[in-house]
């Protein structure tokens, strides 16, 4: 057992998770060795062991710790979510529903993280591992659930309805398009990063699309199959 101070080790484990945020942010878990993430992090060998028992405990460690990140950025929109629906308006939902994918962008998907977040994310969208689980309970779920009851109480539907949750879907794919492929974005400008003028003329965009597909007429027929 370590005779290192608590804090020294809280901070070892602290260095770890971002050594490892980057590291499998950028790469494939496969393609990530534990003495790069030990060497990124200033740390010994050992101390992957100590605090995670093996690698896979250290990817799994930091989906919860990129989770943890996201929400608490989102934490304005998220918090007291539900208490607030009790007493808001339709009107009130349908902004606060687009507020949220404006910030979502600016915030959270340009933000220090989301250089790394969405390598992480997409891989466990398109094969995903037991570290899926950990994404959905703590940062997808919650967010989908949440934007399903604003749009909901903004349309007068359930927040189970299919067109509601297809709805949602659509806003937050608009929305995270703008991250995953802003490299071609950003050719197409012939820039080399977002401006402020570009970033306020996409939260604009994201407004007006967000507007349109929450005013969209109900879909007849549709099924959850």
């Amino acid at each position: 057992m370590s005779t290192a101070p608590a804090e020294s080790q809280n901070d070892t484990r602290t260095r770890l998770l971002n050594a490892a945020l980057q590291a499998f942010g950028s790469r494939d878990y496969d393609g990530v060795s534990t003495r790069e993430i030990v060497e990124m992090a200033d740390a010994n060998i050992s101390a992957i062991s100590y605090h995670f028992e093996h690698k896979q405990g250290l990817y799994h460690a930091t989906v919860a710790y990129l989770c943890e990140i996201l929400k608490a950025g989102m934490a304005e929109q998220l918090d007291s979510l539900e208490p607030w629906l009790k007493q808001a308006s339709a009107e009130d939902c349908g902004e606060k529903a687009c507020q949220f994918l404006g910030h979502f962008f600016e915030h959270i998907l340009l933000g220090e993280v989301g250089k790394h977040a969405p390598g992480i994310i997409f891989r466990e969208q398109n094969r995903p591992t037991e570290a899926y689980q950990i994404l959905f309970e703590n940062l997808l779920g919650p967010m989908h659930k949440s934007l399903a009851q604003l749009v909901a109480k903004y349309r007068g539907q359930s927040a189970q309805d299919p067109q509601v949750l297809y709805m949602v879907h659509s806003l937050l794919g608009q929305t995270v398009i703008f991250r995953i492929a802003q490299t071609t974005l950003l050719k197409i400008l012939k820039r080399k990063r977002y401006s402020g003028e570009n970033i306020n003329a996409i939260k604009r965009q994201l407004g007006a699309q967000c507007r349109a597909i929450l005013d969209t007429q109900p879909i007849t027929n549709h099924s959850n199959h």
